[in-house]
Order: structure tokens, then sequence, then C-alpha cells
């Protein structure tokens, strides 16, 4: 396959099976087939970002279109791919067969699907090469999960290292409830040995305990939530097809917090419930 761009339109320059080798998808019409040759009417394919640009509302099956001053008819669209970057959306493509463009020059990719170990199938498609054009040399030999991987390295390094900080801050988080909660049943032993000799259940307790953290749980989402919510705008680089604002990225972060928060506060909650009365009204 050959890139090149002009002034309108993204042309790629490809064989008829190139389309069925990536599975990439027909929405309508037809692929490219070897019958589209030099000697029959110039065709070419569209992408659908191309479709919707240049025929908003409108089928463009059949219609002609100019691509560097050869007039072709449109035979056909198919999914959109993202070329340059995974994170940049797709450009307006247009395919044209290999076979009706007269002396192509430049260097080509060479797309292969296997049914198993790409690498086991390298020799004899080097051997293959080399029996047609021997003195072109195959470089940057790869796969597409390897080209994939490497496209979002970088990426995955930083959504690593965010994880880590994150995990690192809900931590320390369900410490310092652990502690605050903690602190706050020492300061109510008394209190505690007093309900508890007036008929008070475990039960009771428990629930006196865990009602105490879910106060300082609601009052912490509400100031954290509006706080991320405002500040959401500075991790905007750091996302891929996701908005800061997204209400589901919202959701799943309070729901993790609160549920670490509850765990963090039933400890000292069974403490709380397994106080003894006497010892408790004899505490300072």
């Amino acid at each position: 396959m050959l890139a090149k761009e002009d002034a309108f339109i993204n042309a790629r320059i490809v064989t008829p099976d190139y389309h069925k080798a990536l599975r990439i998808p027909l929405r309508r019409g037809r692929l490219l087939a070897s019958t589209d040759r030099m000697d029959v009417e110039p065709v070419v394919i569209l992408n659908e970002s191309a479709a919707r640009k240049y025929f908003p509302g409108e089928d463009p099956i059949g219609r002609s279109i100019t691509i560097s001053r050869d007039h072709r008819t449109i035979v056909g669209v198919v999914g959109d791919v993202h070329q340059a970057s995974l994170e940049t959306d797709p450009r307006p493509e247009g395919y044209i067969p290999l076979s009706q463009v007269p002396n192509v020059r430049g260097a080509s990719d060479l797309v292969i699907r296997t049914s198993g170990d790409p690498y086991d199938v390298l020799p004899a498609v080097k051997s293959a090469v080399m029996n047609v054009l021997a003195d072109v040399p195959l470089r940057n030999v790869t796969t597409m999960k390897e080209l994939f991987a490497r496209r979002i390295a970088q990426r995955r390094l930083n959504m690593l290292l965010l994880g880590l900080f994150g995990l690192l801050g809900l931590v320390i988080s369900v410490v310092g409830l652990y502690g605050v909660m903690a602190y706050a049943v020492s300061q109510r032993t008394r209190e505690i040995g007093v309900r508890m000799a007036l008929g008070a259940t475990r039960a009771n307790v428990m629930t006196m305990v865990i009602a105490n953290a879910c106060v300082l749980l609601v009052s912490g989402l509400i100031a954290g939530g509006v706080g991320a919510w405002y500040l959401s705008a500075t991790v905007r680089t750091f996302l891929f097809r996701v908005e800061p604002t997204d209400p589901r990225a919202f959701a799943a972060a309070l729901i993790s917090l609160a549920l670490a928060a509850l765990v963090a506060s039933i400890i000292p909650a069974r403490r709380a419930a397994s106080v003894d009365p006497m010892v408790a009204l004899r505490a300072e």
C-alpha cells in the first residue's frame, strides 16, 4: 500500500484484498476487485468520514469525485481506520486500486493475514518477495499486535503511573478514615458503655458508629466530587475517548471510595460493639 496526500482527501493505493486482510468492514456498495484494471472505468472506495464530509445525508455510491486530477466513480464505502494516531479522529480517505495507477513509486506496506504465528510465515514471505523483487528488502516487519502496543505504550505507562498514585491515595484515605473512626470510638467509650448498660445491643452500637462514618463519608464525597468536577479539565490530555466529566467515571470513583470507607469503618464499629459496659463505665 502506498499513501499520498492531496489537497482534499487522503488517497491510498491498495490491492483488492487489502480491506479483507485488515478486516475493514464494508458499509455500502462493494470492495475493490481484480477486474478493476486500467481498461475499465476508474473507481474509488471512500471511508465513512469522507462519505459524511462530502456527501452528507446522501448515498455516494455511483457518484464521481476527482482525486489527483483523475475522475473516479465511487463503488463502495468502508469503515474508518485510525491511520495516523489512535487519539485523533479518522481522516477522510479514498482507496484506489493499484492496477489503475500506472508507474507507482515509493515505499509500500505489505499486509498479510495468517492463521497462526505470523513469524512462522516470514521466511516464505521473504522468499516470495525476493523472487519477484530481488532488489527490494523487507524492512520494519512487525505484527499488528506489536504495532498497536507500540502506539499505546506511552499512554499505557502514563495510565499505570496514574493508577498507582490513585491506589496509593485510596489506601491513604482508608487508613486516615480508620484512624479518625478509631479515635472517635475511643473518645466515646464511656458513652458506648452507658448505652449498652441501658440496653443497647451490639447491632445498635455498630449502626451508630457506621452512621457517623457515613456522615463523614458523604461530606467528603460531596466536597471531593465538586472539586474533581471543576478540576477535571486538567486531566483531559491524559484521557482517550473519555470526557473528563463522564458521569460513569465519577460514579465508579464515588462507589469505590464509598466501599473502601465503609470497609475501613467496620473494624472500629466491631470494636465499639465488643466493649464491656463495666470497663467502659470506668474509663476516663
